[in-house]
This record gives C-alpha cells, structure tokens and sequence, in this order.
C-alpha cells in the first residue's frame, strides 16, 4: 500500500493541468459576425477573444484570420463560411503542450496552418460528410468534403449519406487533394495557389 501511495504521489506532478484554449482575432476584412455559446450575432472585431462554443461566420468578400496558439497555429475563415470552435484546450504536462482542437465548418471553406504538435495532441475539422485529424499541416478544408494539403499529414474519414466510413490519408509535399468524387490526386496548380 505505502509504495502504491507512494507511486501515486510521485506521479502527481506529471499529470497536466488543463485550461480552456482561446482563439485571438489576427485581422479580419468586410462583414464578420460571431455568436458565443449558441447566443446572438455580433460583429466581430481585431484583438477579440473567443473561447470554445463560439461560431464565427463571414459575408461576401469577407475573411477572419485566428491564432489558435503556438502549437495549434491559425486558422482563416474565408468568404460565406461558418465555422465553429467546439473545443481548445491545453494541457502542460511538464514536458510539452497537448492540445486538443476541435473544430466544425459547416458551411464554406477553413484554410489551417497548424504547427507542430506534441504526439498526445489532437486537431480535428468536421465537416458534414467527414472529419479529418491534422498534425503540422498547412491546407485547405471546405464543407462539401473538398481538401487541399500543402505540407503535412491529413487523416480524412468520409462518411457519405448511408454509406460506409472511409479512411484517406494525405502527405504532402508535394500538394495532394481528395473530393469526394474523384478521390485523391495531385493538387492542381489552381488550387494551390
């Protein structure tokens, strides 16, 4: 019992606190709107800070730029898109950072730019028809399950309509990109840009 307390107390101070994550407002161009826990729209504006349960959703013309972190890097929401962050936090467990980074687009298009991430930490983007698990990556994700990596390691999970779930994995360089309807190829050039 005594070594078994022992042991417990030791391993105390390795167990990692987790706080709540926050996306900071980079910059932002035209109409951007922001709702925190499912509440009413509001503008949004640079230097605002959102917590987890906040959606964020962008007119024509329009783009937001997030810092999500070091570690989880920034995310843009580009033009008539709506995207969610349903979960940021951190984790210090003494030895690194573990994030975990959840988030949803329903509607329109995310461009990422993770950093690199400790191997207990987690990045994950739904959109309607699937989720994609991201580590260290730079790319593109749009709601009708259409993705441009450009530098990276992308783990796609489709899911059409009453069918059955299926796994792709992307690695980029050089630019890789998955649709639905075509599957994997080279990116076209167009799309990297």
């Amino acid at each position: 019992p005594l070594v078994t307390l022992l042991a417990a107390l030791w391993a105390l101070p390795l167990m990692g606190q987790t706080q709540p994550g926050k996306a900071v407002v980079r910059s932002l161009k035209g109409t951007v709107s922001y709702s925190a826990a499912g509440g009413t729209l509001m503008p949004l504006a640079a230097g605002t800070v959102l917590q987890a349960g906040s959606t964020i959703k962008t007119g024509a013309g329009s783009t937001v730029d997030l810092f999500l972190g070091t570690s989880a890097g920034i995310v843009r929401v580009v033009e008539n898109s709506t995207v969610s962050l349903d979960k940021l936090t951190l984790t210090d467990t003494g030895a690194d950072i573990v994030v975990e980074v959840q988030l949803n687009v329903p509607e329109g298009t995310m461009l990422f730019n993770a950093g690199k991430l400790s191997a207990a930490s987690k990045y994950e983007i739904k959109v309607p028809n699937g989720v994609a698990g991201i580590r260290g990556t730079k790319g593109r994700i749009s709601s009708n399950s259409y993705i441009v990596l450009l530098d990276g390691t992308l783990i796609f999970v489709h899911v059409p309509s009453g069918g059955t779930p299926t796994p792709y994995t992307l690695v980029a360089p050089p630019p890789v990109y998955f649709s639905p309807l075509e599957g994997m190829k080279p990116a076209p050039e167009d799309l990297v840009r």
